[in-house]
């Protein structure tokens, strides 16, 4: 026969219960796990990245009316309250490098066959970036195992610190048109 308790000792029950409850709720609640101060500063830069994707490829632009790559980043970044350098060669020499990419980061890629660095991407995680297209004529993303992108990667950089907040840098104004 199950052990009933009186009247008199329910309370002193459910007030036990409780204070159980309200512990399980602390153990179950992540507050000592590591958290990335930058996850958000990240999302939005891929946010701005993602609705960006169908956007006219415009050599020189740098709006959603418009853009060619670093304008891309540019714009993408400039929507996230990063200031970065506006073409190519800039972006290369002013971040960042990084043999391992998070996403919101860079990458770099020599596509114009003069050996130079003449690309700028956006990398959205999983193995894909946000660019803009000249061969197709718009924003687009892309899979970084196809192998034109795999041959032509030079390497990655970032904007944001350890911490991820934005790195504080100087870069020359203008290099003349790297891109």
């Amino acid at each position: 026969m199950p052990i009933v308790p009186s009247s008199a000792g329910r309370p002193f029950i459910a007030a036990w219960l409780l204070v159980g409850l309200l512990g399980l709720g602390g153990c179950a609640t992540p507050s000592s796990a590591p958290r990335d101060p930058g996850a958000a500063v990240r999302q939005d830069i891929l946010g701005a990245a993602e609705r960006m994707v169908g956007t006219p490829y415009v050599p020189g632009g740098e709006s959603p009316g418009g853009v060619d790559c670093s304008g891309l980043v540019w714009y993408v970044y400039r929507q996230a309250g990063i200031q970065v350098p506006r073409t190519t060669m800039e972006l290369f020499q002013a971040g960042q490098s990084r043999r391992q990419v998070l996403p919101g980061d860079l990458l770099f890629f020599r596509t114009d066959g003069g050996g130079r660095i003449s690309h700028v991407g956006i990398y959205a995680g999983g193995g894909r970036m946000i660019h803009a297209s000249s061969g197709s004529g718009q924003v687009r993303k892309v899979s970084l195992g196809q192998p034109y992108w795999r041959q032509r990667m030079v390497g990655g950089a970032t904007f944001l610190s350890a911490a991820t907040s934005p790195i504080s840098r100087r870069w020359p104004v203008d290099n003349g048109p790297n891109g």
